[in-house]
């Protein structure tokens, strides 16, 4: 049996075509809400509602609470995989032949799509050996046996690298990670555009502050937590300088971007973590 668990966050009507995209390859989905308000009644002109669960956080818990809230309730119905997607991922293409892989006994326990952002492969991965180390959250089946001996998601990143760290807790516990062939999925990372000339191409990704603070404080926490997976940490050291190349070069609110990077980084010195205040 497989759930999907989709984390919601103010959506949108568009969420409902993304939803429609993958509510028929699985057999129940959880929606984990973190509005401050319910939202419960967009999804009332679904046609199986009964294969909807609603779950409302009442505030912004942040992702990872939000998605081991979900991957609980899966747990507690009885499933072995859930499907993790965002609320703005739409899956293009699944092959049938999906579920046949799920059942293989291997040490697989989490399978990946290939990305397609701005129309184009994503092709930024962090790999070992050939292989992507970390893969984003959304559009990945993940096994929840797994899950459980990890110990979920670490709920004090809030919102970025989760999905990192969760991918590396796998590597550290002897599991591994899988592409499925031939499955792609439509994901938005963040308002990101793709600038290129005859010299150079780069992708920018202009989050909001906030966006900008948390990435800087987890990036720091993940360098740290992670030193010794050399692949990780000799891509991730110097990604810093990119980001702050690429906000001034390219991005506004540049003032206000590396003011939220500062205190990203005083809080990291401070240990402080979960939700900005």
């Amino acid at each position: 049996m497989i759930a999907a668990v989709t984390v919601l966050y103010n959506p949108k009507v568009d969420v409902l075509e993304n939803l429609k995209s993958y509510l028929h390859k699985v057999d129940k989905v959880f929606l984990v809400d973190n509005s401050d308000t319910s939202n419960q009644e967009m999804f009332s002109e679904l046609k199986n509602p009964a294969q909807i669960e609603y779950i409302s956080n009442h505030e912004n818990l942040g992702i990872a609470t939000a998605l081991n809230t979900g991957c609980k309730a899966a747990l507690k119905d009885g499933f072995k995989w859930v499907l993790t997607m965002d609320q703005d991922s739409k899956i293009m293409e699944l092959p049938e032949a999906f579920r046949h892989k799920l059942d293989e006994k291997n040490k697989t326990a989490l399978y990946y799509p290939t990305y397609i952002i701005n129309g184009e492969p994503y092709k930024y991965h962090i790999c070992e050996n050939g292989k992507p180390l970390v893969v984003m959250t959304s559009g990945n089946f993940i096994d929840l046996e797994a899950f459980s001996v990890v110990g979920g998601f670490d709920d004090k990143l809030f919102i970025d690298y989760v999905d990192f760290d969760y991918c590396l807790k796998l590597k550290n516990y002897g599991f591994e990670l899988e592409k499925i062939e031939g499955y792609k999925i439509a994901h938005e990372l963040g308002k990101s555009t793709v600038m290129q000339n005859f010299l150079f191409k780069v992708l920018l990704t202009n989050h909001p502050v906030l966006r900008r603070y948390y990435i800087t404080r987890n990036k720091l926490y993940m360098l740290k937590k992670y030193k010794n997976v050399t692949a990780f940490y000799d891509k991730e050291k110097f990604t810093l300088l990119k980001e702050i190349a690429k906000i001034i070069l390219f991005e506004q609110g540049k003032f206000q971007k590396l003011n939220a990077m500062y205190t990203a980084y005083q809080d990291f010195k401070m240990n402080n973590f979960g939700k900005k205040q």
